[in-house]
C-alpha cells in the first residue's frame, strides 16, 4: 500500500521496488513451506510476476506483459498437476470463457498494433482461470479470477478509457489475487502433508 502513497514523488528505481516487495514477501512464504516442484513453480511464477511489475513501471509494455504471460504459464500448469476435471463447475468456465470473449472484442476494437501481444495474453491468463477452475485447490478459481479482473482492469485503463481511482484497483486487486493463489496452493501443500 505504500506504493501507492509515495507513487506520485518516488524515484523510478524506489518505486520498481516499492512493488515488488509484497511479492517478495509471498516468496518468502513458499518458501518457508518447504522446497519442492510445486513451490518451483510459484517461486517461478511469482518472479515473472516481479519481472512484469518492474519493466511496467518502466513503461516496457509488452517485455512487461510477456513477463506475466509466463506468471501464468507457470500458475496454469501447477494447476493442472492438480486437474480433477474440465467439466467440473462448468458453469465457471463458461462465465471466464464468455468474459475472455469481451474483453478480447474490447481489446480487438480498441488496441490496435497491441492486439497480438494482448490477445495472446488474454489467452494464456483464460488457461491459467480454467486450469485454476478445474483443480480442487479450494481458492485457487478466487485467486484466477480476482487476477484477471485486476488486468481487465489495465487493459480497459490503458486503451479504451480512464478508470477512476485505477491505480488503487489494479495495486489492490493484484496482490489480493497473488496472496489467494499463493496461500491456497500453500494450503493444499500442507494439507497433502498432513493427509
Amino acid at each position: 500500500m505504500g506504493y501507492l502513497l509515495v507513487a506520485p514523488s518516488a524515484p523510478l528505481e524506489f518505486f520498481a521496488l516499492l512493488i515488488i516487495i509484497p511479492i517478495i514477501l509471498l516468496s518468502f512464504l513458499v518458501v518457508r513451506a518447504g522446497i519442492n516442484s510445486v513451490s518451483l513453480h510459484l517461486l517461478l511464477a511469482l518472479l515473472f510476476s516481479m519481472g512484469g511489475d518492474v519493466l511496467l513501471e518502466m513503461n516496457l509494455f509488452v517485455p512487461g506483459l510477456s513477463s506475466f504471460l509466463f506468471a501464468q504459464l507457470f500458475y496454469g500448469s501447477l494447476f493442472l498437476r492438480y486437474n480433477s476435471s474440465w467439466s467440473a463447475d462448468y458453469q465457471i468456465s463458461l462465465l471466464l470463457v464468455g468474459a475472455s470473449l469481451v474483453m478480447a472484442v474490447i481489446i480487438w476494437s480498441y488496441a490496435g498494433d497491441m492486439r497480438p501481444p494482448v490477445i495472446a495474453y488474454l489467452l494464456v491468463i483464460t488457461f491459467m482461470g480454467l486450469s485454476a477452475n478445474t483443480s480442487p485447490i479450494k481458492g485457487a478459481i478466487l485467486g484466477a479470477a480476482v487476477f484477471i479482473l485486476s488486468d481487465s482492469i489495465i487493459a480497459i485503463d490503458r486503451f479504451v478509457m480512464a478508470v477512476p481511482a485505477s491505480g488503487w484497483l489494479i495495486m489492490i486487486s493484484y496482490y489480493v489475487a497473488q496472496f489467494l493463489l499463493v496461500g491456497a496452493v500453500i494450503q493444499e501443500t500442507r494439507s497433502k502433508k498432513r493427509g
